[in-house]
């Protein structure tokens, strides 16, 4: 019969007894063994707890602090065309003046003055677009991000930012429906564009490389200086392809700029020869539904810029306004869209 059974005829017992304290018995009394039973107490493996690792595994993980953002589409209508600001959001339209110069002369004659010369003006009109968006931050939501070592209220301005930001180069490219506010693809003064040289009923860069892949980057350069030749035969001697030029171009197609020809020359290569001034200028928008475009713009002539991507505001932010439990902020922006001063100035190509 062991302890535990001698015990509970005695009636002691309990609930999880793992055992008990050292003791010896002595004319039939129980002598208890305080030192023996620390000892054993001191050396005991049953575990009073359940078995873990030691720590939450939240302790064990490393966070790293730099917030990576997701990339969208790049905004680069401001690099084809700069950004100027003209006015402010309390203005509703703004123009610009354009001088013509007109006249005759005639052989000199003391006695007659039959012919004269003047000068013409034009007042073309834009409109002003305001645009808004809102941020909102709750006391609740900032104090738990603020937990993860997260400024969620700088977040949302930096969002509010590129989403006005966004909208800017919208503008910038379509203009705003109903109103006197256009885009550099879409302005009505625009040259109607033009398509690619035709290669065996070939149009695309695709189609005609596949057909002769050895004159790759000839295809490529013949079809880019076409839009050359339209701006020049536009402008009366006034564009320079020794000056700077914008070259616009998908990020689809503008792999095709490294193609080679048979005697290992890039398109690229030989647009820089031809051109040493070029620009090349991603724009993701020129991939269109009508067909992949290009976009060649000389930025400048005769001391007068062919056209600015304009704003009224570029980022403004209104005044904090607290709630309940949280707080709101108007963020807005205002647009003239692109004023384009030279047309003649641009070639478009769709096609390629």
């Amino acid at each position: 019969m062991n302890d535990f059974e001698k015990a509970k005829l005695k009636g002691i017992g309990g609930v999880n007894v793992q055992g008990f304290m050292s003791y010896t018995e002595d004319s039939g009394s129980i002598v208890v063994d305080y030192e023996q039973t620390e000892k054993r107490l001191a050396r005991d493996a049953a575990l009073q707890t359940s078995v873990s690792v030691g720590v939450p595994s939240v302790f064990t993980i490393y966070i790293d602090p730099q917030v990576v953002p997701i990339l969208f589409g790049a905004l680069n209508a401001s690099k084809v065309m700069s950004d100027e600001k003209q006015g402010d959001r309390y203005d509703k339209f703004m123009t610009f003046t354009v001088e013509e110069y007109a006249g005759k002369v005639t052989p000199y004659s003391d006695f007659t003055g039959n012919v004269s010369t003047d000068v013409n003006y034009e007042y073309p009109v834009r409109e002003n677009f305001l645009f808004q968006t809102v941020i909102k931050y709750g006391d609740l939501e900032a104090g738990i991000a603020a937990k993860a070592k997260l400024n969620l209220v700088s977040s949302k301005q930096r969002a509010a930012a590129y989403i006005i930001g966004m909208a800017h180069n919208k503008f910038a490219l379509y203009g705003v429906d109903g109103k006197k506010i256009y885009g550099m693809l879409n302005d009505p003064n625009l040259p109607t564009s033009i398509a690619p040289i035709s290669i065996n009923s070939k149009s695309t860069w695709a189609d005609k490389i596949t057909s002769d892949p050895e004159k790759g980057a000839n295809i490529i350069f013949n079809d880019i200086n076409k839009l050359w030749a339209q701006i020049a035969s536009n402008n009366g001697g006034h564009a320079d392809q020794n000056g700077r030029i914008v070259l616009a171009i998908s990020n689809t197609m503008s792999s095709y700029l490294s193609t080679p020809n048979s005697f290992g020359l890039s398109a690229i290569a030989m647009l820089k020869k031809a051109f040493p001034l070029l620009e090349v200028i991603q724009l993701p928008e020129l991939s269109t539904a009508a067909g992949e475009m290009l976009f060649m713009v000389v930025p400048e002539a005769m001391g007068t810029e062919t056209g600015n991507t304009c704003y009224s505001e570029k980022y403004f932010m209104g005044r904090v306004i607290p709630q309940l439990s949280h707080y709101e902020q108007k963020v807005f922006g205002g647009t003239w869209g692109t004023v384009i001063k030279r047309p003649s100035m641009i070639a478009t190509m769709v096609g390629i």
